[in-house]
């Protein structure tokens, strides 16, 4: 079963390399339209975006974000924000009894809010023949780049994100076999799971080989178990969301 929509979601692909071609007037405000149609907790709307287009605060920006290179030759490059701010702004307004900001369900929200609009701008911005890049690498330094976009409190930058005109055409990237991720009833035993993830082991080295990629164990699992292990390296976020206001109870 397909259709265009379906193809254009299968196509998908991160595009790290851009045309020097600028996006014509009004694809920007469409594209961010696009993505404020997306789902939204209760309509909170817990998102912002900030396009940086002042090329010195792009390309600092670019170096909080460890200095990508399509991050540079990007069209637009965007910072998306979970967004609590304004709606304590509302709060503050009709001097409501309550705001529950330091919550796990506010960042909760306002992270999953962000990420709905985000993957809409993406999937608006391909159907344009556009590329798109995400950038995780904007959590390396939160302090500072906090401070670059004058965050103000219960609004943390979640995500870069790269838009242009693709300049290369890279493989669509394998993802989990679907036993691995679509579990029927319960949640999939131990030993059925880890089969699917040694067959999807096997597609990968095939992938990363080809793409020259993960030299040595090019296997999924062995990627992600030195992946999984650098989460420490973030830790100024953990630092960053409580100065924020996010101050998370334990």
């Amino acid at each position: 079963m397909t259709n265009p929509t379906i193809d254009l979601l299968m196509s998908h692909r991160s595009i790290r390399r851009f045309q020097n071609r600028p996006l014509p007037d009004g694809v920007l405000e469409t594209l961010i339209r696009c993505g404020q149609q997306a789902s939204t907790s209760s309509n909170v709307q817990a998102y912002t975006v900030i396009h940086v287009a002042d090329p010195n605060r792009k390309k600092r920006l670019a170096e909080l974000c460890a200095d990508q290179v399509q991050i540079h030759q990007s069209a637009a490059f965007l910072a998306f924000c979970a967004d609590l701010h304004r709606d304590r702004m509302a709060n503050r307004m009709h001097d409501a009894e309550r705001f529950d900001g330091d919550y796990v369900e506010a960042l909760m929200i306002a992270t999953v809010d962000v990420a709905l609009m985000m993957q809409n701008v993406a999937i608006a911005a391909e159907s344009l023949g556009l590329g798109i890049c995400m950038i995780g690498a904007m959590r390396n330094n939160p302090k500072s780049v906090g401070r670059l976009l004058d965050l103000p409190p219960y609004v943390v930058a979640v995500a870069g994100f790269c838009i242009g005109y693709p300049d290369q055409a890279p493989e669509v990237k394998p993802r989990l076999p679907l036993d691995a991720v679509l579990h029927r009833e319960r949640y999939l035993c131990d030993e059925t799971h880890q089969l699917a993830m040694e067959e999807y082991d096997r597609t990968m080295v095939d992938f990363y080989a080809s793409q020259g990629m993960h030299e040595g164990d090019q296997r999924w699992t062995k990627v992600m178990a030195g992946r999984t292990g650098q989460f420490h390296a973030r830790a100024e976020l953990d630092e960053f969301l409580t100065a924020q206001g996010f101050r998370l109870r334990r």
